[in-house]
């Protein structure tokens, strides 16, 4: 009896060290050293949002996500700049966010711009109807 209580104290030790190592699984990957983070949260990701709504090409996914990835670093580098004031900031984040769109237009067909401009018009104005696809 003594013993099965060793060996049964043994088991419920090991499964509640082991218990980590099974649950390693579940965490998310992370992504490689230099990659910037993924615009998710309220916004989601851009390019499967931008891909869904307007019927993107693999050629236009292509050109499209440097774009928003360069988008991406432009703002974190104006969020960390501690040096301009906040409407400075604002004004700049408009800049940003106008130059970028004009490259992603660039690559789209005339429909999808169309689509795309009254995706920006919702995003300026959230209560407005959604376009639709």
């Amino acid at each position: 009896m003594k013993s099965f209580k060793l060996l049964l104290s043994v088991f419920a030790l090991a499964a509640v060290a082991a218990s980590p190592v099974l649950r390693a699984d579940d965490a998310p990957p992370t992504p490689p050293p230099g990659t910037p983070p993924a615009h998710k949260g309220a916004h989601g990701d851009r390019l499967k949002e931008l891909s869904e709504k307007l019927a993107l090409t693999d050629d236009q996914k292509a050109k499209i996500k440097p774009i928003l990835m360069d988008e991406m670093q432009a703002m974190k580098a104006l969020r960390d700049d501690t040096t301009l004031e906040k409407k400075d900031k604002h004004a700049k984040m408009m800049d940003i966010h106008k130059s970028h769109a004009e490259q992603i237009l660039a690559i789209l067909t005339p429909d999808q711009q169309a689509k795309f401009k009254a995706m920006q018009e919702h995003h300026k104005a959230p209560d407005a109807p959604k376009p639709t696809s």
